[in-house]
């Protein structure tokens, strides 16, 4: 028997729409200050907040800091959370790359300034491992969620594609009775193909099109992790002052990307590229940390411009530039 749908849930009369934009934007000016930025100060001046129902996508390289800054993000957004003491809210990072064991290490590592490779090799020393039970105990006052697989529980896991995506946050909101505040995909290229989907191309657009309409549907914002193809790294070439940043249609596999993200940002760390004291563009490589940041794409703000940044992945830190040193 076909399900009979309620096609009036998705029909808006001209009265409708008056009553509902005109609360729209009621809601945004009441909540200017509201909107979710990614706390770094300098990218934030003039990176327009994000809003439930938005769309944002990281594209970068492998290797060129896609984790770091969304696990940056998500910390510090539950900090800020935390913070205005605001405990119907969830921060929600999905991890299709690492079990969420392995992320935790990550949080713990930022935390406590704990190099996260002596940690993956079980190198740590009694006086560290105090200070990751102290995080550990810390995490649990933290509105961070994770959406994920296991490497330590035994118990049959289902597969976390789109559905049981949009099923966990639906859990979240309606049996946890939390509001989902803002939601990390760790990342794009990770997800299983929907349904019958066997062309690589399609389910990719495919599962980045469902991110946008979870976002909609469950009235948060949605920031996803994307693959830059290799293709990006060909484009390098110094004498002709070409860089290997990701543009708007360089995401593996789709260029989805392009048309569906409200916002787009491309990361690049120099020293993938260039040896000590090389030149980047117009900046001169010192050391490992530094990372750029380009806005590609802004609704209702201005694109097409970059700042720099210090990205630390030995520590899981993401920060300014110059305090980075």
């Amino acid at each position: 028997m076909t399900e009979k749908k309620d096609y009036s849930s998705i029909l808006f009369t001209p009265e409708d729409v008056g009553v509902l934009g005109s609360a729209y934007l009621q809601q945004r000016r009441e909540n200017k200050d509201f909107g979710i930025v990614t706390g770094l100060k300098s990218l934030d001046e003039d990176l327009y907040p994000l809003f439930p129902g938005e769309l944002m996508g990281i594209i970068a390289r492998p290797g060129c800091g896609k984790t770091g800054f969304m696990v940056h993000w998500a910390r510090y957004r539950s900090e800020v959370l935390r913070k205005l003491g605001k405990k119907d809210r969830a921060v929600v990072y999905i991890t299709l790359e690492q079990s969420i064991e392995e992320l935790n290490a990550f949080n713990v590592a930022a935390d406590q300034r704990l190099s996260i490779t002596s940690m993956a090799r079980g190198e740590i020393k009694d006086a560290e491992w105090n200070e990751c039970l102290k995080s550990a105990i810390n995490r649990r006052f933290m509105p961070l969620w994770n959406i994920g697989y296991s490497s330590m529980t035994t118990n049959k896991q289902i597969r976390v594609d789109l559905d049981a995506i949009e099923g966990a946050l639906s859990m979240i909101r309606d049996q946890h009775k939390l509001t989902i505040d803002i939601v990390f995909v760790d990342y794009l290229q990770r997800m299983p193909l929907p349904g019958n989907v066997e062309n690589k191309a399609i389910g990719v657009s495919d599962n980045y099109d469902g991110l946008k309409n979870i976002a909609l549907r469950l009235k948060t914002p949605v920031v996803v992790g994307v693959q830059a193809r290799r293709e990006v790294d060909d484009r390098d070439d110094p004498s002709k002052n070409k860089l290997p940043i990701p543009e708007l249609d360089d995401g593996q596999w789709t260029s989805n990307v392009e048309q569906s993200s409200d916002r787009l940002l491309s990361l690049v760390r120099p020293i993938k590229y260039r040896k000590e004291n090389e030149m980047f563009g117009k900046m001169q490589v010192k050391g490992t940390r530094q990372i750029l940041i380009t806005v590609l794409k802004q609704k209702l703000g201005k694109d097409n411009w970059s700042k720099w940044a210090y990205f630390d992945p030995e520590y899981n830190k993401l920060d300014e530039l110059e305090k980075g040193g």
